[in-house]
């Protein structure tokens, strides 16, 4: 009976009478959503100048190592999520602290999505709005549709993803029908040597946009086809790696290194030099809407990470989920409007004190935590195998 309650306690979670479940198209399409997020918004990896494209190349194949080890432990233990694996391995002794800390990190990037996307829509949609204002609305949408549940947000997804992904393969046409790209701008290849592309791809773009994506083992045990999630991932990785290596060509090939590097949305200059014939032009305004779909589920999903880490750990059951839902919305709305004064300060606080300071994200939490984490699965599993031959011998004997 006790161990039938502790594998009851790791299943997937049921929503009313029936068991959550994403299908693997719903789940490629958060993934790509969620990958896609706010990372069209910078210049991913112009430090390395022209090849930041390569960068981005890069930092995909570290990044199958990483999805990897996910997806690795993931394997081992499909039915549960990234507190639950680390409260099996470790004890709670370890996994409380360090669940509120990857709890408290997903919370944090959500609220860095959350403030980007605000801006962007006072900036260019509405600038007459005040930004708390509509960062509130935001914060009301988020809370809306993840009071409907989780399989909500992925039907979303797959309603959106097309959506996006269409948008930006036109982009890409539409800018190169403009005449705007110059291939020059892209040379010299590896001008610099590969010093610079290293630089650029490790640990920034590794872990912006790649390793974020170890929220996901909080959404894993809901796939509906749990032995599909590693080539799901794998794919996600290599589709996201080249559009994103493209979208940042592009950005160099029609702006130049220098104009990229100084302004606040590059893409963003780019969709503004759209004009075929003076008839397919001042494309910005529906850019900027679909900007904001990819910070939408960006946000929403780190944000919802978040409360599922903190709803393991204080097993709070599925009727009162809307209680941290609404607790954590209203304290991160105020967090966001009072802690970053303008936009300025939050990409200091979010690209250079999160990952070029102290390398939190990634060191801490997106390698670290998971190499050990995977290395003391697979000695429980040896200790395991040793027990099991040892009294199979006994036996024997």
């Amino acid at each position: 009976m006790k161990q039938y309650m502790l594998n009851w306690q790791f299943l997937p979670e049921r929503r009313g009478k029936r068991m959550i479940q994403i299908s693997t198209w719903q789940l490629y399409c958060l993934m790509m959503l969620f990958e896609i997020g706010s990372t069209t918004v910078f210049g991913l990896g112009i430090d390395a100048n022209e090849d930041a494209w390569l960068a981005i190349l890069t930092a995909m194949f570290f990044g199958f190592l990483l999805l990897w080890i996910f997806t690795e432990i993931h394997r081992r233990y499909p039915d549960r999520n990234l507190v639950e694996i680390i409260q099996q391995t470790f004890g709670n002794w370890l996994a409380i602290p360090l669940a509120m800390l990857y709890g408290l990190e997903f919370f944090w990037i959500a609220t860095l999505n959350f403030r980007e996307f605000g801006e962007l829509i006072s900036m260019i949609l509405l600038p007459n709005i005040p930004l708390s204002m509509i960062l509130i609305i935001f914060m009301i949408t988020v809370v809306y549709v993840l009071f409907l549940g989780c399989e909500v947000l992925a039907r979303m997804g797959e309603i959106m993803f097309p959506i996006v992904v269409f948008f930006i393969i036109a982009t890409i046409f539409l800018i190169s029908a403009s005449g705007e790209v110059s291939l020059h701008r892209l040379q010299p290849v590896l001008g610099s040597g590969v010093g610079p592309v290293l630089k650029a791809a490790i640990p920034a773009v590794l872990n912006f946009p790649f390793g974020e994506m170890v929220v996901f083992f909080m959404y894993w045990p809901f796939a509906r086809e749990k032995k599909l999630v590693r080539k799901t991932s794998m794919f996600v990785t290599a589709t996201i790696g080249v559009l994103l290596s493209s979208v940042l060509a592009l950005m160099v090939a029609v702006l130049g290194v220098p104009l990229v590097k100084i302004s606040t949305i590059p893409i963003y200059e780019v969709i503004k030099l759209i004009n075929i014939m003076d008839i397919i032009t001042n494309l910005d305004s529906i850019a900027t809407v679909v900007m904001f779909i990819g910070g939408f589920f960006k946000m929403a999903i780190h944000f919802y990470g978040g409360i599922l880490v903190y709803k393991t750990l204080l097993k709070v059951p599925r009727k009162h989920e809307k209680w941290l839902i609404v607790f954590f919305g209203a304290f991160w709305t105020w967090f966001s409007i009072t802690y970053y004064p303008n936009l300025i300060f939050h990409r200091w606080a979010g690209l250079k004190v999160s990952i070029s300071y102290f390398y939190s994200g990634f060191t801490v939490f997106e390698l670290v935590c998971p190499v050990l984490l995977l290395i003391a699965i697979y000695l429980k599993d040896l200790q395991r195998r040793i027990k099991k031959t040892d009294n199979c011998q006994q036996e024997g004997s």
